[in-house]
């Protein structure tokens, strides 16, 4: 595809280069410090949150136990996912697959244009 070849560096045939590996620790290091550089994450739960603790009980210890409910379902939403995406990472880097996901991808992103266009 000619038009690809000229956002990526290197030869249009070239194969991508192997992402450096990265230890369990240090990845989980990062996703807490993105997680916490996050401030919707923080917002979101200051503005949702409170609305759930029942009245007359003890806001902060409810509030927290809240946000280890919340923790602890994060957590079985994400390992299967990430599993899920480990066991299908050799097939998602197959230069056939990535060139097909970015041509649906662009013709959903098309598509969107058209019809936000035709509805104005």
């Amino acid at each position: 595809m000619a038009g690809t070849a000229a956002r990526r560096p290197g030869d249009p045939g070239e194969e991508p280069a192997e992402a450096a590996a990265v230890s369990h620790r240090r990845a989980y290091w990062q996703g807490l410090v993105t997680n916490f550089a996050n401030p919707k994450a923080g917002v979101f739960a200051v503005s949702f949150l409170p609305q759930f603790v029942p009245q007359g009980a003890p806001v902060l210890p409810t509030l927290l136990a809240f946000s280890v409910i919340w923790a602890v379902i994060d957590l079985l939403w994400y390992l299967p996912l990430i599993w899920l995406a480990g066991r299908v990472r050799g097939v998602l880097q197959r230069r056939s697959i990535q060139r097909r996901m970015e041509q649906v991808s662009g013709a959903v992103l098309v598509g969107l244009g058209l019809r936000l266009a035709v509805e104005s």
